[in-house]
């Protein structure tokens, strides 16, 4: 059985960012999910745009998702994708959605990560949309048009 400090720890907390430890702490210990859009009290979660070409885009994002061991492409509707993130040492398993929208150039992706248990995540959503957003940026390469 994990420790919570162990769970913070795997889950990258970030206490000395803004907002600081208070505020981290109240986020990670009463929410067990996090969202891009509509008030997540953490800065660094937000929606992202990627450029480039669209269909490139939505491949390099499943290619992305296959990186990760134990998450897989639930469902793929149109401009919606439901991930499935199985449950680890550090963590129960979790839901991410996934909303594509078409923006000049590129896609922009919201994403809502909800954890399957009604516990506080201790970061954990918040930590799968973070590394999800990196691995696609590491999978596109691709910067803005000027």
């Amino acid at each position: 059985m994990s420790t919570w400090g162990g769970d913070l720890i795997a889950n990258n907390a970030a206490f000395i960012n803004t907002p600081g430890p208070l505020a981290r702490l109240h986020v990670y210990f009463t929410l067990n999910r996090a969202w891009t859009t509509g008030g997540y009290p953490l800065p660094e979660v937000h929606s992202r745009v990627f450029y480039g070409d669209t269909a490139k885009l939505d491949a390099n994002i499943r290619s992305a998702i296959g990186h990760f061991p134990g998450w897989r492409i639930e469902r793929k509707d149109g401009s919606h994708l439901l991930i499935r993130v199985a449950p680890s040492f550090w963590h129960h398993g979790s839901r991410i959605e996934v909303t594509l929208s078409p923006v000049r150039g590129g896609l922009r992706l919201d994403m809502v990560a909800t954890s399957l248990s009604t516990f506080p995540d201790l970061g954990a959503d918040r930590n799968d949309i973070l590394n999800l957003f990196h691995e696609i940026g590491d999978e596109n390469a691709i910067h803005p048009p000027v």
